[in-house]
C-alpha cells in the first residue's frame, strides 16, 4: 500500500497521523492525549515536535554556570542549545534565563 493510500485510509477512519520525521506513532498519540491534562501555559511548549527533548535539555542546562558548558556536556553545539531554549521560551511566552548584557558575566 502506498503512503498516499495509507494516509487516505487513515483520514477516512479518523486515525491521526504523526508528522513526517516525527516521533513514533504511539508517542505522538500519547502526547496529544496528555496535552489536555497539562496546564494551559505548558501545552504548546510540550506538544510540539521535539518538545520533551527541548525541556530536558533546558533542565540539564540549568545546573551549569554557562550554556557553553551545558552544551559541551550534552554533546551539542552551543547555538543549538540556545535555539532550543529560545524556542521553549517563545512557546511558554516568558524568559527562562536572566541574560547578562553582551560582554558581561
Amino acid at each position: 500500500m502506498s503512503t498516499a493510500n495509507m494516509a487516505r485510509w487513515a483520514h477516512t477512519h479518523n486515525i491521526p497521523l504523526r508528522p513526517r520525521g516525527g516521533a513514533r506513532h504511539d508517542t505522538a498519540l500519547r502526547t496529544a492525549d496528555e496535552a489536555d491534562t497539562l496546564p494551559v501555559i505548558l501545552r504548546k511548549a510540550l506538544t510540539g515536535l521535539f518538545a520533551w527533548q527541548r525541556l530536558s535539555r533546558f533542565v540539564a542546562a540549568r545546573s551549569y554556570p554557562t550554556l557553553a558548558d551545558a552544551a559541551r556536556h550534552l554533546g551539542i553545539h552551543q547555538s543549538a542549545l540556545v535555539t532550543e531554549i529560545n524556542r521553549l521560551e517563545r512557546d511558554l511566552g516568558q524568559a527562562l534565563f536572566e541574560r547578562a548584557e553582551r560582554g558581561r558575566l
